[in-house]
């Protein structure tokens, strides 16, 4: 049965503008003139969708990315901080169609147009091999574990693997062979069927911290969270926890449908997010 995950990302205003160049500068002054709630280092790369890219995702939420199977749809929320409320909007429907190591990212000639813009792949080709790339952005957007995000590391726990290669990590170079790269780069499908991202995308809830959202929009609730808690163990019905320290609060959801099921609430979904756009612009 395909798996379902619903998935919040954060989409802070000015949050790393400062210290930041280039592409990734560019993404955080559009998410603060409020073009659109792309994510705070553009991870799903919502911005390169937008300007005509393949929508991927790379850094965030590693162990899911691994475990992802081809035909798994994603369900994208945004999160962002209104005075002492988050607000939350459902930004796309995403299906897995690829997913794929670095290497095989840089040779794959249909990346070629958007490939510089993308800001989720943490590392470049050189003539010599790899290196870490995260200059364009302040240290505190930077991944000091980014080598174990886009590795294979068999029984390794992060704490020895970080050790293993910490040669690697202090120059930020290595060449082929050294580290085995993983498949866990995410490409969603380009199908309209497949992959929705919203022009507008809808307002469904608000919270406080240290408890549950509420809300706004009952239809899309019945069928995200809703069906999440219908057929999830824990009956998890919430996108945000009740975690009052702010660490860890939005963990993904995962639930099943079987296939035909799946496609027809897909479809369903889409259309109620499109259905909710009109509403709005009314």
């Amino acid at each position: 049965m395909p798996d379902i995950y619903l998935v919040p990302y954060h989409s802070e205003p000015g949050l790393h503008v400062r210290g930041s160049t280039g592409q990734f500068a560019i993404v955080e002054k559009a998410i603060v003139a409020e073009e659109w709630p792309y994510d705070n280092g553009d991870d799903p790369s919502f911005y390169v969708a937008r300007q005509g890219g393949y929508l991927t995702w790379g850094v965030c939420r590693q162990q899911v990315r691994n475990s992802a199977e081809i035909g798994s749809i994603f369900v994208f929320f945004s999160y962002t901080t209104m005075e002492r409320k988050t607000r939350y909007r459902i930004s796309a429907v995403a299906t897995v169609s690829e997913k794929l190591d670095r290497a095989s990212f840089y040779r794959d000639e249909r990346f070629r147009q958007h490939r510089q813009s993308y800001l989720n792949l943490l590392v470049r080709p050189s003539s010599a091999g790899w290196f870490y790339d995260e200059k364009d952005r302040d240290r505190s957007a930077r991944h000091s574990d980014w080598l174990w995000r886009i590795s294979r590391h068999g029984p390794n726990k992060k704490a020895a693997f970080q050790e293993k290669y910490r040669g690697i990590y202090e120059s930020g170079m290595w060449s082929d062979g050294d580290v085995p790269q993983a498949k866990n780069y995410v490409i969603f499908s380009p199908s309209p069927d497949e992959t929705y991202i919203s022009p507008h995308p809808p307002d469904v809830a608000m919270a406080i911290k240290g408890q549950h959202e509420e809300w706004t929009n009952p239809e899309i609730r019945r069928l995200t969270v809703g069906h999440a808690g219908a057929r999830t163990r824990h009956r998890r019905d919430f996108l945000r926890t009740d975690n009052r320290s702010g660490r860890n609060v939005h963990p993904q959801i995962r639930f099943s449908l079987e296939p035909n099921d799946s496609v027809g609430w897909r479809q369903l979904l889409i259309a109620t997010i499109k259905l909710n756009e009109s509403t709005n612009a009314r």
